[in-house]
């Protein structure tokens, strides 16, 4: 990695190396599964689409199911961003109290959550 300026890279500190590692690895991770997602979306609307052409079906069918096809996709993709709250989960048993709180044994309650 190239840096600006006058200090070359072999002056940066070992941790700044690793850190600089870690961050590049995680954003080539991030990107790379963004990518996969968007091909897997299209993988499976290139299938709908074939899976239209062989049954034969009217224009008027065919945006039906497109239209079904892309409320799905859309409701898969909230699913993913939905983050986990305490409201989702069903407190079975207190493990232990401590001076930040209580360790708690739960179960997911959540029906969108289970596959």
């Amino acid at each position: 990695m190239a840096m600006t300026g006058s200090t070359p890279c072999s002056s940066m500190s070992n941790h700044t190396k690793e850190r600089v590692t870690m961050t590049k690895v995680t954003l080539e991770n991030f990107y790379s599964n963004l990518i996969a997602q968007h091909e897997e979306r299209e993988m499976r609307q290139k299938k709908l689409e074939k899976v239209m052409e062989e049954e034969g079906l009217k224009d008027e069918e065919k945006r039906l199911r497109r239209s079904a096809h892309a409320r799905k996709e859309t409701e898969f993709l909230r699913l993913k961003r939905t983050r986990l709250g305490l409201e989702d989960f069903e407190s079975l048993k207190v493990i232990g109290r401590g001076a930040f709180g209580e360790k708690k044994s739960q179960s997911i309650t959540a029906a969108d959550f289970v596959g």
